[in-house]
């Protein structure tokens, strides 16, 4: 069963879609879904959309919703920043733990690419996380900032308090506020265990996150697994693609959430 659903952060309408297992005995588990930058909760070539219904098919409930200022939820994209982010994030697990028919014990989080970095910090905030996947995630906000600035950025923030990136207004709130975000530092916190997929083509986020992620994890002796997609781009865009992180990310949600078959 897949149907719409609302809750707020900050006073602001978020828009969402459930996704409920047909049949479970008993509360089942739940993954939260995280999109990227300027991304949707569909995501390219709707893989939020067919991992959420696999998950569902396996017997694991999904949320997938749009951060304020993205996709269908209330908000201005120029108002966006990854401590805003974060706030919706929360609301977010809150809203599912409190869903009928969900264990709120057994809820994970999935993130993509910046939404990854919000996973990863996420994590290290929220200890009752049991596991969690980050497909493509960013690792260095800071570095991903300077990659977002090009030639004629600074001055055109100068001048119209706005950045245009591809037609959405990237705000100097944004900006300022990713350096003060440590991803690696904040998931080294976590109890959950965490799958890292990625890419070795990724040109977005260099493949090197993934093995940031991993190092970090090791290092405070936390449960992680990575796989690294060979020939595949920072959104898997291809359907062999495709199939292997959903197959790959579904296997681990019922491995660390549990399920129905």
């Amino acid at each position: 069963m897949e149907k719409p659903v609302v809750f707020k952060s900050q006073g602001q309408q978020i828009i969402g879609v459930v996704h409920m297992p047909e049949r479970r005995k008993g509360k089942v588990p739940a993954v939260v879904f995280f999109h990227g930058f300027t991304g949707t909760k569909v995501e390219p070539h709707r893989i939020f959309v067919k991992m959420a219904r696999a998950l569902a098919r396996a017997g694991i409930a999904a949320l997938r919703f749009d951060f304020r200022g993205s996709g269908d939820s209330e908000g201005d994209f120029s108002k966006m920043t990854i401590s805003g982010e974060l706030q919706d994030a929360a609301e977010a697990l809150r809203f599912v733990r409190r869903l009928p028919g969900v264990d709120p014990k057994r809820v994970g989080v999935l993130g993509l690419s910046m939404g990854g970095a919000v996973a990863a910090m996420t994590l290290g905030r929220d200890l009752k996380i049991p596991g969690a996947a980050l497909w493509s995630p960013v690792a260095n906000l800071d570095d991903s900032k300077k990659r977002k600035m090009r030639p004629g950025d600074r001055e055109q923030l100068r001048q119209m308090g706005v950045i245009d990136h591809g037609g959405n207004a990237v705000g100097r709130g944004f900006l300022d506020d990713m350096p003060r975000h440590n991803p690696l530092k904040a998931i080294a916190g976590t109890r959950a265990a965490v799958l890292i997929v990625h890419g070795d083509q990724d040109e977005t986020v260099p493949v090197a996150a993934a093995h940031a992620y991993e190092k970090a994890l090791k290092r405070a002796k936390k449960a992680v697994a990575k796989h690294i997609v060979t020939g595949a781009d920072h959104t898997y865009n291809s359907l062999a693609w495709e199939t292997q992180v959903v197959g790959l990310t579904l296997e681990w949600f019922r491995c660390v959430l549990g399920g129905v078959a």
